[in-house]
């Protein structure tokens, strides 16, 4: 039986963007590696983990602040939290961790994502956050370069978030 290593893709070594206007932006900061997996490049079975997390802040305005977390294959969405309310939050911390299987392969592979965006509230310091799973069409014939956004759908002066570490792992890779 041979034991299979975890292998980094990549590493975030520069914040990402202040995100703190509307319009879906990108979390991911600049780092080493790659974040893309060429045409063809995926088999049934292959399995990836990332996590990455930064700062937030929500001020929950007017009752509210609402975000939407999207894990992007090029333009083809591969999970999302759907939009959500965030209570008061000052620069706190957030997180959001993933893991992906690519399920079928071709024009019309699919691939499967279970993942959670997490921050911590003001006040009494509670954990909240938001739990997902999709599976979404995914091609896997073309190149293909993940991207996880943010898009502020209820924004308040003074709401913004940004990323200070991205990792990306391929955690199982299906034997040729």
């Amino acid at each position: 039986m041979s034991v299979q290593l975890i292998h980094g893709l990549y590493s975030q070594i520069v914040a990402s963007s202040l995100i703190s206007t509307t319009g879906e932006q990108s979390l991911v900061g600049t780092g080493v590696g790659s974040l893309s997996i060429p045409a063809n490049g995926f088999s049934v079975g292959d399995s990836f983990h990332a996590k990455i997390g930064g700062k937030i802040n929500s001020t929950g305005g007017g009752g509210r602040s609402e975000i939407i977390i999207r894990v992007k294959a090029g333009s083809a969405v591969l999970a999302t939290t759907g939009s959500f309310d965030l209570d008061t939050a000052t620069d706190q911390g957030w997180e959001c961790e993933l893991d992906f299987t690519v399920a079928a392969i071709g024009a019309i592979g699919s691939m499967c994502t279970n993942g959670d965006f997490v921050y911590t509230k003001d006040g009494n310091r509670q954990v909240f956050g938001y739990i997902f799973q999709d599976v979404e069409p995914f091609d896997t014939t073309i190149s293909n370069t993940l991207d996880i956004t943010a898009e502020w759908n209820v924004l308040n002066s003074g709401d913004d978030i940004h990323s200070s570490n991205f990792v990306l792992c391929q955690t199982y890779k299906t034997p040729i």
